[in-house]
């Protein structure tokens, strides 16, 4: 819409003390609770990656052949980003303090791909995924807030204004990316390369994630394994209805 603002809210919660008290704050489920915090440990670095790609090619085309508009919201993008990437960075710290020492390694692990992929991979590529992910983002921030306001509600604070706030401001930017690919001409199926890919890459990941914690508590029982596919492949999973979404 043509007054459309990207507004990089700055906001600060404490997380470690609601989850000593609370360690299931998803409505008691520790399935959802670590469904939650799996998907957005990925997102500091991921979102790391997205600014680092959008600066590349922006550089690489020269500010001074894109648009105004576009560069003002690449910059108000890449602060939106940054505040979300310090915001989640503090909730992965938080179930670290709490034993969940497994998850330095997920990051490591992230941050050794990040770098490879930057050094590998032409700009347009990493823009590609990002264009993707932030795709992938607005629709989930669309499903939580339309379609499945149950998973916003039954999340105890601060974690429910954290995903509030956050699917927010992917909803505000989430073209911004995808303008940006736009003006380098990278093509169709470029683009659709990278949302196949980003797709099996977050699964595999948030999995890998997931089934960590739940072992941890020693929830990894075939009952929670169940209700972990239902919640993403059931009736009503998240992948299910996201999926007319993502192929749009």
């Amino acid at each position: 819409p043509e007054n459309l603002q990207l507004i990089p809210r700055v906001v600060r919660f404490d997380y470690e003390s609601v989850m000593r008290k609370n360690r299931y704050w998803h409505g008691g489920d520790p399935v959802t609770t670590h469904f939650f915090n799996a998907l957005q440990a990925m997102f500091p670095e991921g979102e790391r990656f997205f600014m680092d790609s959008a600066r590349d090619v922006r550089d690489m085309l020269g500010k001074e052949n894109i648009s105004a508009e576009l560069n003002e919201q690449i910059r108000l993008f890449i602060r939106q980003e940054a505040m979300h990437g310090r915001e989640h960075d503090a909730w992965t710290t938080a179930l670290i303090s709490l034993g969940y020492i497994g998850m330095e390694g997920f990051d490591l692990k992230l941050k050794r791909d990040n770098k490879w992929s930057k050094k590998h991979l032409k700009p347009i590529w990493r823009l590609a995924m990002t264009s993707a992910s932030e795709h992938f983002t607005a629709s989930l921030a669309h499903l939580f807030i339309y379609k499945r306001p149950d998973f916003i509600e039954q999340a105890a604070s601060p974690f429910r204004e954290l995903l509030v706030y956050h699917a927010m401001e992917e909803v505000e930017h989430k073209a911004v990316a995808y303008d940006l690919y736009n003006e380098t001409k990278g093509g169709y199926f470029l683009r659709i390369a990278g949302m196949v890919f980003v797709t099996f890459d977050l699964l595999i990941r948030l999995r890998n994630r997931q089934e960590y914690l739940l072992k941890k508590d020693g929830q990894w029982t075939p009952e929670n394994r169940k209700k972990a596919r239902d919640l993403l492949w059931g009736k009503d999973g998240i992948m299910r209805v996201l999926a007319p979404y993502l192929l749009q």
